[in-house]
C-alpha cells in the first residue's frame, strides 16, 4: 500500500510505500513523525469508523450513537495534530487497487465517495506507534485516568497515541502474533512482568526493579516483550518507530534493528524514523541479508522521497546528510592546525 500527503503538517508532498520495512530519515524537525501520525489517522478513520463513512452524508438520518461516534471521528486530527495538521491539504492511502482520500479544510477531514467501496477490503490494519518507552512511566496516570472517566461518564483530552500504546500493553488482543519474548528478555536481561495489583515491573534475575528505576533503553526493548505476548505483533499490524536509537547504545540500535527486520520477515509493516547512521545502516545490511522487502526515503525540504526510485542512491543522500557533523569536524581540525603552523 501507499500513503500519499499533500499539504500536512509541514509536509507539502510525500508518496511513501508501506510494504515490509520503511525507513523514513533526516533531520529533526524534517516531518518524519508526520508520516506515522497521517498513518495513524487513515487507518483509523478506514476502518473504525466504516459503517459511518458510508452514511456520512445522511447525518441528519443516524442515530444519536452514530453521530457521537463521527463527532469523536472528526476529533482525531485535533487529537493528533494539535489543530496545526492543514489548512487545505490531503491524505490518501492506495490499498488493494483502490484510493482511499479525504481533504483537510481547516483541520476538519472531510471523507468523499472514495469510501463507497470500504467493505471490499479483504482484511483490516492496525497501527501502533512508538513515540517513547516513558509509556511506562505514565501506566498508573492512565489508569487513573481511565478511572474517572468511567465514574463521570466523560472522555479527557491526553496524549492520543501514547494511550493507545499504553492499552495494548495492559489488554491482550484476542489474535496471535509472534513470539520474541525469549529473544527480548535474552538482551535485557530480565523481563517485565505484572505483580498481583497488575502493575509492571522488572525482574533482573528474580530481583525486583521498579519501572521508576529501569533503565530507559531496557524500557524500550520491553515494549517489544509485551506487544509479543499481548499478541499485537502480527501480519495484520503496521508498527511505527519514532526515532527508536534516542534511548539506546550503538550496539543496542543493531539489536532493535535484527529485531525489527525479524518481524517484517515474518509479515509485520514497518515504519522506522531515524537519523542514526547506525540504525539506518544496520536496517540496510539486515534487510539485504534476510532479503526482506524495504524501502529508505529521506525527508528534507518539505517532501519524503527517494531519489530516482531508487534506495542506493537514496542512502547515499541520507548518509551525506548525517555526515554533516563530521564536516564540522573536520573544519575545526583544519583550523586547529592551521593554528599550529603559524603559532
Amino acid at each position: 500500500m501507499e500513503l500519499q500527503l499533500k499539504n500536512i503538517g509541514m509536509i507539502k508532498k510525500a508518496n511513501v510505500k508501506i510494504d515490509g520495512l520503511t525507513v523514513i530519515a533526516g533531520e529533526n524537525d524534517t516531518g518524519k513523525s508526520t508520516v506515522g501520525k497521517a498513518l495513524y489517522l487513515k487507518l483509523n478513520f478506514l476502518y473504525g469508523y466504516a459503517n459511518e463513512l458510508k452514511d456520512f452524508d445522511k447525518s441528519k438520518e443516524m442515530s444519536a450513537e452514530k453521530k457521537k461516534k463521527i463527532k469523536k471521528l472528526m476529533a482525531l486530527p485535533r487529537l493528533l495534530f494539535a489543530n496545526q495538521i492543514s489548512q487545505n491539504g490531503n491524505i490518501s492511502l492506495l490499498r488493494e487497487k483502490e484510493k482511499y482520500a479525504f481533504d483537510i479544510e481547516n483541520n476538519i477531514m472531510k471523507p468523499n465517495e472514495s469510501y463507497n467501496n470500504i467493505s471490499s477490503l479483504s482484511d483490516e490494519l492496525s497501527l501502533i506507534m512508538i513515540e517513547t518507552p516513558l509509556v511506562w512511566n505514565f501506566t498508573d496516570f492512565f489508569r487513573d485516568i481511565a478511572q474517572i472517566e468511567s465514574q463521570m461518564r466523560i472522555e479527557l483530552d491526553y496524549p492520543y497515541l501514547m494511550k493507545d500504546l499504553n492499552f495494548k500493553l495492559h489488554i491482550k488482543s484476542a489474535s496471535s502474533g509472534l513470539d520474541i519474548k525469549e529473544k527480548v528478555t535474552s538482551l535485557m536481561g530480565g523481563e517485565f512482568k505484572k505483580d498481583e495489583m497488575g502493575r509492571y515491573y522488572f525482574d533482573k534475575q528474580g530481583q525486583r526493579i521498579e519501572l521508576v528505576n529501569t533503565a530507559t533503553g531496557i524500557k524500550y526493548f520491553a515494549i517489544f516483550q509485551v506487544l509479543s505476548q499481548n499478541n499485537y505483533l502480527n501480519k495484520d499490524t503496521v508498527l511505527v518507530l519514532d526515532e527508536p536509537e534516542v534511548h539506546l547504545h550503538p550496539k543496542w540500535q543493531l539489536e532493535i534493528a535484527k529485531i525489527i527486520v525479524t518481524l517484517v520477515k515474518n509479515g509485520v509493516k514497518i515504519v522506522v524514523n531515524s537519523h542514526s547512521p547506525y540504525m539506518i545502516e544496520a536496517l540496510q545490511r539486515y534487510s539485504e541479508l534476510e532479503k526482506v522487502n524495504s524501502d529508505f526515503y529521506l525527508a528534507k525540504d518539505g517532501s519524503i522521497k527517494k531519489e530516482n526510485d531508487s534506495n542506493a542512491e537514496t542512502l547515499e543522500k541520507i548518509f551525506e546528510k548525517l555526515a554533516e557533523p563530521f564536516d564540522v569536524f573536520e573544519e575545526m581540525n583544519s583550523q586547529s592546525m592551521e593554528k599550529l603552523i603559524n603559532g
